[in-house]
């Protein structure tokens, strides 16, 4: 989904400047909430692998990370993407009630994980520093960080997993992370690698590339994408190196890296 799609669903709520909370001043500190539809929270494990996915993925040199659980969210709908491009998520954060049994306050990613299908898009959503996303049953059905090769104690640069229902669930979680953060589809790239001629695809990129409607032919890392016609397919969990280039300059301002123009939405 590209820009011009989400300014026109939930432009409104950004001109009345009710996310002006977003706002802040330059910091060195991340803070993450995440929160569980009540169809979400009865999966048990959920809440864990959320948290240590993001604690690799998220662990970098250039800030200090915190990672909450802030409780469990009633919604009207599960689907991981319409939650929040039709505004009732947004609305929620902005109005303070999100969940009577856990933290309201907002925080540089104010994520929403709920039972929502992942099998049709939009599976998900992402702007400026709220994210939701759909495959809590797949999510609870993730190995660890240790068993998909990542490490617990440090960000993993080049973290290639098979692409299943699971990890490609996580990969999208992630993905939406990066738009709360400011980041666009641009900050993804694809490559081969030499086994069975796979395409591997980063988070920004995720499933796009291996989409003929994508119209995005380069990355700004400055690389081609390749053509995955007769490829199988992999994905990276970790960001790719100019998404992590423009996290570290993540001001904990609106619109996260590069400011407002960095608004963007997915699936």
């Amino acid at each position: 989904m590209n820009r011009r799609l989400f300014l026109g669903s939930a432009g409104a709520i950004l001109s009345t400047g009710t996310l002006a909370y977003t706002t802040r001043q330059p910091t060195d500190a991340l803070e993450v909430r995440f929160w569980l539809s009540a169809q979400a929270a009865e999966y048990r494990g959920v809440s864990r692998r959320v948290r240590e996915f993001l604690e690799v993925v998220l662990a970098f040199e250039y800030w200090t990370l915190e990672i909450s659980h802030g409780g469990t969210v009633d919604i009207s709908t599960e689907d991981g993407g319409q939650v929040t491009r039709r505004g009732e998520w947004p609305a929620r954060l902005v109005a303070g009630s999100v969940s009577p049994n856990g933290s309201s306050s907002r925080a540089d990613v104010n994520l929403l994980v709920t039972d929502g299908q992942m099998q049709e898009a939009p599976t998900g959503y992402g702007f400026s520093n709220v994210a939701s996303v759909g495959g809590a049953r797949h999510i609870a059905a993730l190995e660890s960080v240790e068993e998909l090769g990542g490490s617990a104690t440090e960000a993993t640069e080049q973290w290639v997993v098979p692409d299943e229902d699971a990890t490609r669930t996580m990969q999208i979680l992630i993905h939406e992370v990066g738009h709360a953060l400011g980041l666009g589809h641009e900050h993804g790239l694809s490559y081969r690698v030499d086994e069975r001629d796979a395409v591997v695809a980063t988070p920004m990129l995720s499933s796009y590339a291996w989409s003929p409607d994508y119209i995005g032919e380069y990355s700004q890392c400055g690389t081609t994408h390749p053509d995955p016609t007769g490829s199988s397919r992999k994905l990276q969990l970790s960001f790719s190196s100019c998404a992590r280039s423009e996290l570290e300059t993540y001001s904990g301002g609106l619109g996260g890296p590069g400011g407002p123009g960095s608004l963007g939405a997915t699936r």
